[in-house]
Protein backbone atom coordinates (compact mmCIF):
# COMPACT_ATOMS: atom_id res chain seq x y z
CA UNK A 1 0.00 0.00 0.00
CA UNK A 2 1.46 3.30 -0.98
CA UNK A 3 2.63 5.44 1.85
CA UNK A 4 1.62 2.95 4.50
CA UNK A 5 3.00 -0.08 6.27
CA UNK A 6 1.25 -3.17 7.49
CA UNK A 7 -0.16 -2.62 10.96
CA UNK A 8 1.00 -5.87 12.57
CA UNK A 9 -0.46 -4.92 15.94
CA UNK A 10 -3.96 -5.11 14.45
CA UNK A 11 -3.29 -8.73 13.46
CA UNK A 12 -2.48 -9.34 17.12
CA UNK A 13 -5.69 -7.61 18.17
CA UNK A 14 -7.64 -9.96 15.91
CA UNK A 15 -5.89 -12.92 17.51
CA UNK A 16 -6.74 -11.79 21.04
CA UNK A 17 -10.36 -11.20 19.98
CA UNK A 18 -10.54 -14.74 18.55
CA UNK A 19 -9.18 -16.21 21.78
CA UNK A 20 -11.76 -14.24 23.77
CA UNK A 21 -14.51 -15.78 21.64
CA UNK A 22 -13.19 -19.26 22.50
CA UNK A 23 -13.13 -18.38 26.22
CA UNK A 24 -16.62 -16.90 25.83
CA UNK A 25 -18.02 -20.20 24.60
CA UNK A 26 -16.27 -22.07 27.39
CA UNK A 27 -17.92 -19.76 29.93
CA UNK A 28 -21.31 -20.36 28.31
CA UNK A 29 -20.98 -24.02 29.29
CA UNK A 30 -21.74 -22.79 32.83
CA UNK A 31 -25.53 -22.51 33.43
CA UNK A 32 -25.06 -19.32 35.48
CA UNK A 33 -22.91 -17.50 32.92
CA UNK A 34 -25.13 -18.65 30.07
CA UNK A 35 -28.19 -17.44 31.96
CA UNK A 36 -26.60 -14.01 32.34
CA UNK A 37 -25.75 -13.89 28.65
CA UNK A 38 -29.33 -14.75 27.68
CA UNK A 39 -30.85 -12.35 30.19
CA UNK A 40 -31.63 -14.71 33.10
CA UNK A 41 -30.67 -15.00 36.77
CA UNK A 42 -27.04 -15.58 37.74
CA UNK A 43 -26.99 -16.24 41.49
CA UNK A 44 -25.21 -14.30 44.25
CA UNK A 45 -21.57 -15.39 43.96
CA UNK A 46 -19.39 -12.23 44.28
CA UNK A 47 -16.79 -13.56 41.84
CA UNK A 48 -19.46 -14.50 39.31
CA UNK A 49 -21.11 -11.12 39.68
CA UNK A 50 -17.76 -9.39 39.08
CA UNK A 51 -17.03 -11.51 36.00
CA UNK A 52 -20.43 -10.66 34.57
CA UNK A 53 -21.35 -7.13 35.66
CA UNK A 54 -18.01 -5.32 35.56
CA UNK A 55 -15.26 -4.63 33.01
CA UNK A 56 -13.88 -8.06 33.91
CA UNK A 57 -16.59 -9.35 31.57
CA UNK A 58 -14.30 -8.43 28.67
CA UNK A 59 -12.17 -11.49 29.53
CA UNK A 60 -15.02 -13.56 28.03
CA UNK A 61 -16.81 -10.82 26.08
CA UNK A 62 -17.38 -12.73 22.86
CA UNK A 63 -20.07 -10.39 21.51
CA UNK A 64 -17.79 -7.40 22.05
CA UNK A 65 -14.90 -9.25 20.40
CA UNK A 66 -17.01 -9.84 17.28
CA UNK A 67 -17.72 -6.09 17.08
CA UNK A 68 -13.95 -5.55 17.10
CA UNK A 69 -13.67 -8.14 14.28
CA UNK A 70 -16.19 -6.23 12.19
CA UNK A 71 -14.47 -2.87 12.68
CA UNK A 72 -11.11 -4.45 11.80
CA UNK A 73 -12.53 -6.04 8.64
CA UNK A 74 -13.97 -2.76 7.43
CA UNK A 75 -10.69 -0.99 8.15
CA UNK A 76 -8.47 -3.59 6.46
CA UNK A 77 -10.61 -3.90 3.33
CA UNK A 78 -10.88 -0.12 2.97
CA UNK A 79 -7.11 0.14 3.43
CA UNK A 80 -6.60 -2.42 0.68
CA UNK A 81 -8.63 -0.33 -1.78
CA UNK A 82 -5.99 2.39 -1.57
CA UNK A 83 -3.29 0.05 -2.81
CA UNK A 84 -1.97 0.97 -6.26
CA UNK A 85 -2.40 -2.68 -7.32
CA UNK A 86 -6.04 -2.95 -6.19
CA UNK A 87 -8.52 -3.95 -8.89
CA UNK A 88 -12.25 -4.54 -8.42
CA UNK A 89 -12.25 -7.07 -11.25
CA UNK A 90 -9.82 -9.20 -9.23
CA UNK A 91 -11.22 -8.39 -5.79
CA UNK A 92 -14.52 -10.27 -5.91
CA UNK A 93 -13.38 -13.79 -6.92
CA UNK A 94 -10.34 -13.66 -4.64
CA UNK A 95 -12.36 -12.41 -1.67
CA UNK A 96 -15.04 -15.06 -2.09
CA UNK A 97 -12.40 -17.80 -2.21
CA UNK A 98 -10.59 -16.30 0.78
CA UNK A 99 -13.75 -16.59 2.88
CA UNK A 100 -15.58 -19.61 1.55
CA UNK A 101 -12.78 -22.18 1.32
CA UNK A 102 -11.96 -21.98 5.07
CA UNK A 103 -15.68 -21.89 5.86
CA UNK A 104 -16.19 -25.09 3.85
CA UNK A 105 -13.32 -26.69 5.74
CA UNK A 106 -14.77 -25.62 9.09
CA UNK A 107 -18.22 -26.94 8.15
CA UNK A 108 -16.73 -30.29 7.11
CA UNK A 109 -14.73 -30.51 10.34
CA UNK A 110 -17.74 -29.57 12.43
CA UNK A 111 -19.89 -32.14 10.67
CA UNK A 112 -17.37 -34.92 11.31
CA UNK A 113 -16.76 -33.96 14.94
CA UNK A 114 -20.42 -33.54 15.81
CA UNK A 115 -21.17 -37.03 14.53
CA UNK A 116 -19.61 -38.12 17.83
CA UNK A 117 -21.94 -38.04 20.87
CA UNK A 118 -21.79 -34.59 22.44
CA UNK A 119 -24.98 -34.40 24.48
CA UNK A 120 -24.87 -34.07 28.24
CA UNK A 121 -22.71 -31.80 30.30
CA UNK A 122 -24.00 -28.93 32.44
CA UNK A 123 -27.61 -27.80 32.08
CA UNK A 124 -26.65 -24.70 30.11
CA UNK A 125 -29.07 -22.99 27.70
CA UNK A 126 -26.14 -22.54 25.33
CA UNK A 127 -25.47 -26.28 25.27
CA UNK A 128 -29.16 -26.99 24.81
CA UNK A 129 -29.19 -24.67 21.82
CA UNK A 130 -26.42 -26.74 20.24
CA UNK A 131 -27.95 -30.12 21.03
CA UNK A 132 -29.46 -30.65 17.56
CA UNK A 133 -27.85 -32.92 14.97
CA UNK A 134 -25.83 -31.32 12.21
CA UNK A 135 -27.85 -32.71 9.32
CA UNK A 136 -27.28 -32.25 5.60
CA UNK A 137 -29.76 -29.37 5.33
CA UNK A 138 -27.92 -27.45 8.06
CA UNK A 139 -24.59 -28.15 6.39
CA UNK A 140 -25.81 -26.80 3.05
CA UNK A 141 -27.23 -23.73 4.77
CA UNK A 142 -23.89 -23.03 6.44
CA UNK A 143 -21.98 -23.52 3.19
CA UNK A 144 -23.99 -20.76 1.47
CA UNK A 145 -24.00 -18.30 4.42
CA UNK A 146 -25.78 -15.39 2.73
CA UNK A 147 -29.29 -16.69 3.36
CA UNK A 148 -28.55 -17.34 7.04
CA UNK A 149 -26.84 -20.06 9.04
CA UNK A 150 -28.08 -23.08 10.95
CA UNK A 151 -26.69 -22.00 14.33
CA UNK A 152 -25.12 -25.39 14.97
CA UNK A 153 -21.62 -24.02 14.42
CA UNK A 154 -22.51 -20.65 15.85
CA UNK A 155 -19.45 -18.56 14.82
CA UNK A 156 -20.60 -18.84 11.20
CA UNK A 157 -23.35 -16.28 11.88
CA UNK A 158 -20.79 -13.48 11.70
CA UNK A 159 -19.29 -14.83 8.46
CA UNK A 160 -22.66 -14.23 6.85
CA UNK A 161 -22.30 -10.49 7.47
CA UNK A 162 -18.63 -10.59 6.50
CA UNK A 163 -19.58 -12.00 3.09
CA UNK A 164 -22.44 -9.54 2.56
CA UNK A 165 -20.25 -6.59 3.53
CA UNK A 166 -17.51 -7.82 1.19
CA UNK A 167 -20.01 -7.85 -1.68
CA UNK A 168 -21.30 -4.39 -0.75
CA UNK A 169 -17.83 -2.90 -0.36
CA UNK A 170 -17.91 -0.81 -3.59
CA UNK A 171 -21.12 0.90 -2.47
CA UNK A 172 -19.89 1.48 1.07
CA UNK A 173 -16.48 2.73 -0.12
CA UNK A 174 -18.20 5.16 -2.48
CA UNK A 175 -20.48 6.44 0.29
CA UNK A 176 -17.46 6.94 2.56
CA UNK A 177 -15.85 9.14 -0.10
CA UNK A 178 -18.96 11.20 -0.83
CA UNK A 179 -19.68 11.77 2.87
CA UNK A 180 -16.89 13.07 5.15
CA UNK A 181 -15.35 10.04 6.82
CA UNK A 182 -15.98 11.24 10.40
CA UNK A 183 -19.65 11.91 9.60
CA UNK A 184 -19.99 8.58 7.81
CA UNK A 185 -18.62 6.86 10.91
CA UNK A 186 -21.10 8.59 13.21
CA UNK A 187 -23.96 7.69 10.86
CA UNK A 188 -22.84 4.04 10.96
CA UNK A 189 -22.73 4.07 14.77
CA UNK A 190 -26.25 5.54 14.89
CA UNK A 191 -27.59 3.03 12.35
CA UNK A 192 -26.11 0.14 14.31
CA UNK A 193 -27.77 1.37 17.50
CA UNK A 194 -31.11 1.78 15.72
CA UNK A 195 -30.75 -1.71 14.23
CA UNK A 196 -30.11 -3.17 17.69
CA UNK A 197 -33.20 -1.40 19.02
CA UNK A 198 -35.34 -2.62 16.13
CA UNK A 199 -33.83 -6.13 16.31
CA UNK A 200 -32.78 -5.82 12.67
CA UNK A 201 -29.62 -7.87 12.30
CA UNK A 202 -28.62 -6.34 8.95
CA UNK A 203 -28.91 -2.79 10.27
CA UNK A 204 -27.19 -3.69 13.53
CA UNK A 205 -24.15 -5.46 12.10
CA UNK A 206 -23.37 -4.14 8.61
CA UNK A 207 -22.81 -0.52 9.74
CA UNK A 208 -20.14 -1.73 12.17
CA UNK A 209 -17.95 -2.56 9.18
CA UNK A 210 -18.64 0.97 7.97
CA UNK A 211 -17.07 2.33 11.16
CA UNK A 212 -13.84 0.59 10.14
CA UNK A 213 -14.12 2.12 6.65
CA UNK A 214 -14.61 5.55 8.22
CA UNK A 215 -11.58 5.05 10.47
CA UNK A 216 -9.44 4.26 7.46
CA UNK A 217 -10.71 7.43 5.77
CA UNK A 218 -9.55 9.50 8.74
CA UNK A 219 -6.36 7.51 9.34
CA UNK A 220 -3.98 10.09 7.89
CA UNK A 221 -5.49 12.78 10.07
CA UNK A 222 -5.29 10.55 13.14
CA UNK A 223 -1.62 9.81 12.48
CA UNK A 224 -0.83 13.50 12.06
CA UNK A 225 -2.71 14.37 15.23
CA UNK A 226 -0.93 11.74 17.33
CA UNK A 227 2.43 12.47 15.72
CA UNK A 228 2.10 16.16 16.54
CA UNK A 229 1.70 15.54 20.28
CA UNK A 230 4.55 15.61 22.75
CA UNK A 231 5.48 12.43 24.56
CA UNK A 232 3.77 13.65 27.73
CA UNK A 233 0.63 14.64 25.84
CA UNK A 234 0.49 11.21 24.18
CA UNK A 235 0.82 9.56 27.59
CA UNK A 236 -2.09 11.64 28.91
CA UNK A 237 -4.14 10.85 25.79
CA UNK A 238 -3.65 7.09 25.96
CA UNK A 239 -3.90 7.01 29.75
CA UNK A 240 -7.32 8.65 29.55
CA UNK A 241 -8.51 6.72 26.51
CA UNK A 242 -7.76 3.24 27.86
CA UNK A 243 -10.29 3.29 30.73
CA UNK A 244 -12.79 4.99 28.42
CA UNK A 245 -12.46 2.15 25.89
CA UNK A 246 -12.85 -0.44 28.65
CA UNK A 247 -16.01 1.23 29.95
CA UNK A 248 -17.50 1.65 26.47
CA UNK A 249 -16.87 -1.98 25.53
CA UNK A 250 -18.31 -3.13 28.87
CA UNK A 251 -21.42 -0.96 28.63
CA UNK A 252 -23.84 -3.85 28.09
CA UNK A 253 -22.85 -5.17 31.53
CA UNK A 254 -22.68 -1.85 33.37
CA UNK A 255 -26.23 -0.69 32.66
CA UNK A 256 -28.93 -1.37 35.29
CA UNK A 257 -30.00 -5.01 35.32
CA UNK A 258 -33.60 -3.89 35.91
CA UNK A 259 -33.84 -3.09 32.20
CA UNK A 260 -35.07 -5.88 29.96
CA UNK A 261 -32.59 -7.76 27.79
CA UNK A 262 -33.50 -6.15 24.44
CA UNK A 263 -33.34 -2.64 25.91
CA UNK A 264 -29.91 -3.33 27.39
CA UNK A 265 -28.61 -4.51 24.02
CA UNK A 266 -30.04 -1.48 22.22
CA UNK A 267 -28.68 1.09 24.69
CA UNK A 268 -25.23 -0.50 24.80
CA UNK A 269 -24.76 -0.87 21.04
CA UNK A 270 -23.46 2.62 20.22
CA UNK A 271 -20.96 2.73 23.13
CA UNK A 272 -19.64 -0.75 22.24
CA UNK A 273 -19.13 0.15 18.57
CA UNK A 274 -17.42 3.42 19.54
CA UNK A 275 -15.24 1.54 22.01
CA UNK A 276 -14.22 -0.97 19.34
CA UNK A 277 -13.25 1.84 16.97
CA UNK A 278 -11.19 3.60 19.62
CA UNK A 279 -9.52 0.32 20.55
CA UNK A 280 -8.36 -0.14 16.95
CA UNK A 281 -6.87 3.37 17.02
CA UNK A 282 -5.12 2.73 20.35
CA UNK A 283 -3.62 -0.62 19.37
CA UNK A 284 -2.25 0.85 16.14
CA UNK A 285 -1.13 4.26 17.42
CA UNK A 286 -0.17 3.79 21.09
CA UNK A 287 3.46 2.58 21.04
CA UNK A 288 3.33 0.37 24.18
CA UNK A 289 0.08 -1.29 23.07
CA UNK A 290 1.37 -1.66 19.54
CA UNK A 291 4.46 -3.47 20.83
CA UNK A 292 2.34 -5.66 23.10
CA UNK A 293 0.01 -6.75 20.30
CA UNK A 294 3.00 -7.32 18.01
CA UNK A 295 4.65 -9.59 20.58
CA UNK A 296 5.44 -12.96 19.01
CA UNK A 297 2.91 -15.13 20.95
CA UNK A 298 0.14 -12.63 20.22
CA UNK A 299 1.29 -12.30 16.62
CA UNK A 300 1.00 -16.12 16.37
CA UNK A 301 -2.55 -15.86 17.66
CA UNK A 302 -3.22 -13.28 14.97
CA UNK A 303 -1.86 -15.60 12.29
CA UNK A 304 -4.29 -18.38 13.25
CA UNK A 305 -7.16 -16.12 14.38
CA UNK A 306 -9.52 -16.86 11.48
CA UNK A 307 -8.96 -20.60 11.79
CA UNK A 308 -9.34 -20.46 15.57
CA UNK A 309 -12.61 -18.59 15.25
CA UNK A 310 -13.97 -21.04 12.71
CA UNK A 311 -13.04 -24.40 14.23
CA UNK A 312 -13.08 -24.04 18.02
CA UNK A 313 -16.75 -24.55 18.89
CA UNK A 314 -17.12 -28.30 18.24
CA UNK A 315 -14.21 -28.90 20.61
CA UNK A 316 -15.90 -26.81 23.30
CA UNK A 317 -19.08 -28.87 22.90
CA UNK A 318 -17.23 -32.17 23.01
CA UNK A 319 -15.09 -31.26 26.02
CA UNK A 320 -18.16 -29.93 27.84
CA UNK A 321 -19.82 -33.33 27.43
CA UNK A 322 -16.64 -35.16 28.48
CA UNK A 323 -15.66 -33.03 31.48
CA UNK A 324 -19.14 -31.95 32.61
CA UNK A 325 -17.95 -28.60 34.01
CA UNK A 326 -17.19 -25.17 32.57
CA UNK A 327 -13.83 -24.78 34.30
CA UNK A 328 -12.55 -28.11 32.93
CA UNK A 329 -13.94 -27.27 29.52
CA UNK A 330 -11.93 -24.04 29.61
CA UNK A 331 -8.74 -25.83 30.61
CA UNK A 332 -9.06 -28.56 27.97
CA UNK A 333 -10.91 -27.01 25.02
CA UNK A 334 -8.76 -23.87 24.70
CA UNK A 335 -5.39 -25.61 24.19
CA UNK A 336 -7.01 -28.26 22.01
CA UNK A 337 -8.66 -25.58 19.84
CA UNK A 338 -5.35 -23.71 19.52
CA UNK A 339 -3.54 -26.81 18.26
CA UNK A 340 -6.30 -27.72 15.80
CA UNK A 341 -6.54 -24.09 14.61
CA UNK A 342 -2.80 -24.09 13.88
CA UNK A 343 -3.16 -27.29 11.86
CA UNK A 344 -6.28 -26.00 10.10
CA UNK A 345 -4.47 -22.78 9.24
CA UNK A 346 -1.62 -24.71 7.64
CA UNK A 347 -3.77 -27.28 5.84
CA UNK A 348 -6.81 -25.20 4.80
CA UNK A 349 -6.54 -21.46 5.42
CA UNK A 350 -3.06 -20.80 4.03
CA UNK A 351 -3.66 -22.82 0.84
CA UNK A 352 -6.96 -20.94 0.46
CA UNK A 353 -5.10 -17.67 0.86
CA UNK A 354 -2.55 -18.68 -1.77
CA UNK A 355 -5.34 -19.78 -4.13
CA UNK A 356 -7.11 -16.48 -3.55
CA UNK A 357 -3.91 -14.58 -4.31
CA UNK A 358 -3.33 -16.54 -7.53
CA UNK A 359 -6.89 -15.91 -8.67
CA UNK A 360 -6.48 -12.22 -7.89
CA UNK A 361 -3.25 -12.01 -9.87
CA UNK A 362 -4.72 -13.87 -12.85
CA UNK A 363 -7.87 -11.74 -12.82
CA UNK A 364 -5.74 -8.60 -12.65
CA UNK A 365 -3.57 -9.81 -15.52
CA UNK A 366 -6.64 -10.67 -17.59
CA UNK A 367 -8.10 -7.26 -16.86
CA UNK A 368 -4.85 -5.62 -17.97
CA UNK A 369 -4.87 -7.57 -21.24
CA UNK A 370 -8.48 -6.57 -21.91
CA UNK A 371 -7.73 -2.91 -21.24
CA UNK A 372 -4.57 -2.94 -23.36
CA UNK A 373 -6.27 -4.80 -26.23
CA UNK A 374 -9.27 -2.47 -26.32
CA UNK A 375 -7.53 0.35 -28.30
CA UNK A 376 -6.09 -2.21 -30.74
CA UNK A 377 -9.53 -3.73 -31.31
CA UNK A 378 -11.02 -0.28 -31.79
CA UNK A 379 -8.34 0.61 -34.35
CA UNK A 380 -8.97 -2.64 -36.24
CA UNK A 381 -12.68 -1.93 -36.35
CA UNK A 382 -11.90 1.53 -37.65
CA UNK A 383 -9.76 0.11 -40.47
CA UNK A 384 -12.53 -2.34 -41.36
CA UNK A 385 -15.05 0.50 -41.59
CA UNK A 386 -12.63 2.49 -43.75
CA UNK A 387 -12.30 -0.41 -46.20
CA UNK A 388 -16.06 -0.93 -46.50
Amino acid sequence: MPGSKRLNSLDGLRGVAALIVVVHHCFLVSPAFAAAYYGGQTGDSPLRQALIYSPLHLVWGGAEAVVVFFVLSGFVLARGIRSSSFDWFAYFPSRILRLYVPVAGAVALGFLLLLAPHAGGPDSPWLQRDASDYDLGSVLQDLTLVGGTSGVVSPLWSLRWEVIFSLLLPVIAYAARVIPAWLFGLICVALSAIGAGQESAAMQYLPIFGVGVALEGEWGRIERLVGGLSRVARGVLWGGMLPLVVVLLSMRWLLPTTLDHSTLVALAQAPIVLGAGLLVVMVAQCAPLSRLFSWRPIAWLGAISFSLYLVHEPFVLIMASVTGAARWTLLTAVPLALVVAWLFCRVVERPAHKLSRRVRERARAKRTVIVEDAPVAAAERGRELTHV
